[in-house]
């Protein structure tokens, strides 16, 4: 090529790398080079830097606490550390990792006065973590242990100003509000039973670790996190680290591991309680999914089953007949297919005393996590059957929650294939008298999932200098179309406002192409190709093909589902469902029509029944259960001629 397409191509490489939010191209051997080096070694073998004064935020009038956890924040900013190993702490970026090695000092100045005996006890990463750290001041560190003193809980939520809600989802890390941890405590205290051994999975900083202490004395609590930060956070809070070692153990493993290894050696009767973390299915990868079945044998749960519901199904399948268990959880897995074998057991389980404890859809326990939430009380086993009993929660996280219904199920005959018990059923005079499924007609099926929106999803500048059939439209945001038809005026208005309306579609012959081999050199070079999804397909830079959908739906609405007109041949990804008509009809007039009834009240009214429901009212529909949906068959007529 030419110096001049070079230095363009370059130009709009550069622009790629802005976008995605890395570095900046530089030659590739040196960027490797750059990149060697073990952060481990820098971690223990460099002396800590000397302390630099933290970055003073103003607010007008913030709480003495408050003002406490943003100067423990921007201290954390101000002396930031080699980062942690992205191994450690999943998730957070470079700078965020370093800032929880910086919160290691936080921890240390905490655990200065906890005896050698206790500390001996300690994880070996706690100890690396917090050793390789600078100390508080002494006027810091007493503001925060007042704090402490106070029942106040800084350093959750300084771990939560470090790292960015998205970026705590690979470990599942939400911490609880008390209000929640206090409701699970009473709900247990009510039942009047004693425990020798409590684990808390996913321990995060300790909330049920430290009530467990509190309210039972006489049990050894287990608090099990693969998270080294919060394990440590946990660990260094005086009220709980005192305990250390007669009463608290501290295991830096996976708690479904742990569970082979170490559950079976504790004393009984055990429980099981606390808020396992809340990982989606995306986030796992092969090798936690296997392990994970493994330890949920006979009850292990669906593919698309999140950390939560594994731990749950584990945590059954290990429950011996004087164990129990009490975990907060997302409520998805009481109508969804892939934990149908849990909710089979628990119905079957008849002499084990089962509750659900069900809080309203429109309080968001866990904003960032975007789920509605529920508890789930097992009873260790009696010699009489009971009901299922699944209690209607009400109340504020600021003072509390309470009971205001209790509805009991007799677990006998068939086990129900939804626990939420609640859902309206169609009036039969509303049901169409000749229908058929939406699945007999037309195909539905998720959009594309790159694995890598900001490398594979262009702007028109991103594509200038790529060859064409290299990239495809593609449909990313449903919120960035606003009317009900994506026309080609409409995709070119997204390119105008700088929008990323293109996916890129290579195949291996594609690069061969000087400019598409330097895209992809670019995309190895900031390890796209390690991604998840990414690393998984061969070659790493082909997304999967899949046929233009007709038309392209919105999965999940708090009015009315959307559903648009794909006049672009657009390729979604996969925050849209695609329905593609099995035959091509005559008429496309008979798309419209289709389109035009689900949008109405009859096709909403269908869809809002075969949805589930999720945090703050939010309806969900899954791919099987649009499907299902029942459409005129006058309407399914004129697209599928016979």
């Amino acid at each position: 090529m030419r110096t001049w397409e070079l230095r363009a191509v370059w130009q709009t490489l550069s622009m790629l790398t802005v976008n995605v939010g890395l570095p900046a191209p530089r030659d590739s051997r040196a960027s490797r080079f750059a990149s060697g080096g073990s952060a481990d070694q820098s971690a223990t073998t460099s002396p800590p830097p000397a302390t630099r004064q933290f970055a003073p935020r103003h607010q007008v009038n913030p709480s003495e606490d408050e003002r406490l956890i943003r100067r423990l924040a921007s201290w954390c900013r101000a002396n930031r550390l080699e980062p942690m190993p992205e191994s450690t702490v999943p998730g957070p970026t470079e700078n965020e990792r370093g800032s929880l090695a910086a919160l290691g000092g936080v921890a240390g100045a905490l655990l200065e006065t906890v005896p050698d005996r206790q500390a001996h006890h300690l994880p070996p990463a706690v100890l690396a973590w917090v050793d390789s750290a600078p100390r508080l001041s002494k006027d810091l560190l007493d503001d925060l242990r007042r704090s402490l003193g106070r029942g106040s809980e800084p350093l959750a939520e300084v771990y939560e100003r470090l790292v960015a809600a998205p970026r705590r989802r690979p470990l599942g890390t939400f911490f609880t509000p008390p209000s929640i941890a206090t409701y699970m405590t009473d709900l247990i205290k009510s039942r009047a039973l004693d425990f020798a051994t409590i684990a808390d999975p996913g321990a995060g900083v300790g909330a049920f670790t430290r009530s467990a202490l509190d309210a039972w004395p006489s049990a050894h609590v287990h608090a099990v996190d693969v998270n080294v930060v919060t394990l440590g956070l946990l660990a260094a809070t005086p009220a709980i680290s005192s305990h250390l070692p007669m009463r608290l153990s501290l295991h830096d493993t996976d708690f479904l591991k742990w569970l082979s290894t170490g559950w079976h050696r504790t004393p009984g009767p055990r429980l099981i309680w606390g808020n396992p973390p809340y990982t989606r299915h995306q986030g796992l990868n092969r090798e936690v999914k296997l392990r994970a079945r493994n330890a949920s044998r006979h009850l292990a749960p669906g593919g698309r089953a999140g950390l939560s519901t594994y731990f749950l199904a584990a945590s059954l399948a290990n429950l011996a007949p004087q164990d129990s268990l009490c975990l907060l959880l997302p409520s998805n897995w009481l109508e969804a297919e892939y934990a149908q074998a849990v909710r089979e057991y628990l119905w079957n389980a008849t002499r084990r005393p089962t509750e659900l404890h069900i809080f309203p859809h429109g309080l968001n326990l866990f904003p960032v996590a975007s789920v509605a939430a529920m508890v789930i009380w097992v009873g260790p086993e009696t010699r009489r059957e009971s009901p299922l009993l699944v209690h209607r929660i009400d109340g504020l996280l600021s003072s509390g929650f309470r009971t205001v219904r209790v509805e009991s199920h007799e677990r006998v005959g068939t086990p129900p294939k939804c626990f939420m018990f609640g859902k309206r059923k169609t009036d039969p005079a509303k049901v169409q008298e000749k229908a058929v499924e939406l699945a007999s007609f037309a195909q539905i099926r998720r959009g594309v999932a790159t694995g890598a929106n900001r490398f594979f999803l262009l702007t028109d500048a991103q594509t200038r200098h790529l060859p064409p059939g290299t990239f495809v439209p593609a449909a990313t945001r449903l919120r960035d179309l606003v009317g009900e038809t994506l026309d080609h005026k409409t995709h070119d208005a997204l390119g105008m406002r700088g929008d990323r309306r293109w996916l890129l579609w290579l195949t291996r012959e594609d690069a061969k192409v000087p400019t598409v081999a330097q895209l992809i050199e670019l995309g190895e070079l900031n390890r796209i190709h390690e991604a998840y999804l990414c690393s998984s397909r061969d070659p790493w830079y082909a997304v999967e093909r899949i046929p233009v959908p007709d038309l392209l739906f919105g999965p999940m609405a708090k009015g009315r589902f959307r559903l648009i007109l794909n006049r672009v041949a657009a390729i979604p990804t996969n925050t849209f469902y695609g329905i593609r008509l099995r035959r091509r009809p005559a008429d496309l007039h008979s798309v419209e029509i289709l389109a035009n009834w689900i949008r109405g009240p009859l096709g909403q009214e269908a869809l809002s029944e075969l949805a589930r429901q999720h945090g703050g009212g939010t309806l969900k529909i899954e791919p099987r259960d649009l499907a299902r949906l029942k459409v005129p068959a006058e309407i399914a007529g004129r697209l599928d001629p016979a």
